[in-house]
């Protein structure tokens, strides 16, 4: 490209001395005609060079960066790959030592007099042989690789503490001994072992498939036991855990959390968020894949205190969005002496209707307290995001399309949902490095299509007010 630039330039300073040159005897407006001819070819010759030298430098950029993602990319994969190499070695390791001791102990019971063992006594032996021959890639994760860990390994591989984990077995024990899929089957599967296995789950994101093979079960009963798991955190902790403020002293308590946080007047109950999970096993036979739609409302510390899940044709309505519904049942706040409902603040953009127990931020504000609303209002917003942030950096199988039925999605997430009150409930340990690789602008939700936002009176005046005394309050 140099020697063709250097050839263009050559050419053109010949063309300008010719011109220059010629026909002497011509009138003085022809030779500044070819002057400024002359000037106007410099100059685009000029730009011609600077634009390509810049976009050469341009190219040099864009092909440095592509080659540093590509290292990082390799050496990201490189890693995850000796990882597994190692986890994998591990396993066979101590697959083979254990082997190695059963034998041991065969040849040590063959030499043993046969006078001294009974005949019940080898058909035991023998039985627990069996279970244990089918057991043993189970045995080797669950009973050996976890009790070994340390506590800061356990925080990070179940993502809650030894403590919490001991004392949600013995919650959900009564529950889980009743179930069919893990007392009935041979071999029987301890409530402890479910409940690690749900945990691992939850936390590392891995498929199911490999699930299935590090506890030694087949897929389809890994589901079941995760499903169980799941019922029996509902119908142990769902209802102490996951509603909706109702009593007068949660109201104030939540009311003034948030108030005490954004100097939201004390009315404020919850705040809705809305995000979107994909599901691979998509519920119609057709279609390859569909989107899990999840609104949720938060309190003042973060907790999920409804949820609402849906996929598919017909969208469900809104929350909230239509009479009677929880929120018009709770009594009223008075706010210098003046009524107000209990009200829940509407994501943006998402075509919730304005009501009076339902605000949303103004679309266009023009007064001073229009604008003080939405500056409140975004910032509340902004705690739903963190969240929403904190749930899936803890159970990280959010994290990625999901294989799995929508009604078993939907189990597994409200679950989760409520595991997640009770680790807030008691300031169990989070690591912000789980939360690294966590992008939560991919989770937002599309708006619901051919629903528009109506207004009603008593919505404008409920948010007018409210926005005229935090202007008021503020300092």
């Amino acid at each position: 490209m140099e020697e063709e630039l250097e050839l263009m330039t050559n050419n053109l300073n010949n063309v300008l001395s010719k011109l220059k040159t010629c026909n002497g005897a011509a009138s003085q407006d022809l030779q500044s005609r070819r002057e400024k001819l002359a000037k106007m070819i410099r100059l685009h010759l000029k730009n011609v060079r600077v634009t390509v030298i810049t976009h050469r430098r341009r190219a040099h950029q864009k092909a440095r960066r592509r080659r540093r993602m590509l290292r990082s990319f390799f050496m990201q994969k490189m890693s995850e790959m000796q990882a597994n190499y190692l986890e994998m070695f591990a396993m066979l390791r101590l697959k083979q030592a254990r082997a190695e001791e059963e034998a041991d102990e065969e040849e040590q019971e063959e030499d043993e007099s046969a006078e001294e063992q009974q005949h019940c006594e080898d058909g035991e032996t023998a039985e627990v042989q069996i279970v244990e021959t089918h057991m043993e890639p189970s045995q080797l994760f669950f009973e050996d690789i976890i009790p070994e860990l340390s506590e800061e390994e356990f925080l990070n591989t179940l993502h809650v503490s030894r403590g919490t984990f001991e004392t949600l077995c013995k919650q959900l024990t009564p529950s889980l001994r009743n179930m069919d899929v893990l007392a009935r089957r041979v071999p029987a599967v301890a409530p402890e072992k479910c409940v690690a296995l749900a945990l691992y789950f939850l936390a590392s994101g891995t498929r199911l498939s490999q699930i299935a093979i590090a506890f030694s079960m087949a897929r389809n009963r890994t589901i079941k036991c995760l499903k169980a798991f799941c019922n029996a955190v509902m119908s142990t902790l769902g209802r102490a855990l996951r509603q909706l403020p109702q009593s007068r002293v949660d109201c104030n308590s939540v009311a003034k959390g948030f108030h005490r946080e954004s100097n939201m007047p004390a009315a404020l109950v919850g705040v809705l968020g809305v995000c979107s999970i994909p599901i691979r096993a998509s519920v119609e036979p057709k279609s390859r894949g569909t989107v899990l739609r999840m609104e949720y409302l938060l309190d003042d510390r973060m907790r999920f205190r409804q949820l609402q899940l849906g996929c598919g044709k017909p969208p469900r309505m809104p929350l909230f969005s239509i009479t009677p519904n929880k929120l018009t049942a709770l009594p009223n706040f008075y706010i210098n002496s003046h009524p107000v409902p209990a009200f829940v603040l509407a994501p943006v953009d998402q075509n919730y209707p304005l009501k009076a127990w339902l605000l949303q931020r103004y679309k266009e504000p023009t007064a001073p307290h229009e604008h003080d609303f939405n500056e409140v209002a975004e910032h509340l917003h902004e705690m739903s995001d963190c969240a929403l942030h904190r749930l899936v950096s803890r159970w990280n199988f959010l994290n990625q399309p999901l294989d799995i039925s929508f009604h078993t999605a939907s189990c597994i997430i409200t679950a989760a949902a409520v595991l997640h009150n009770l680790l807030e409930e008691l300031s169990e340990p989070y690591m912000l490095e789980w939360g690294n690789s966590v992008d939560v602008s991919k989770f937002r939700a599309k708006p619901l299509a051919g629903r528009g936002a109506e207004e009603d009176v008593a919505g404008l005046e409920t948010r007018d007010f409210i926005a005229r005394t935090i202007s008021s309050t503020e300092i």
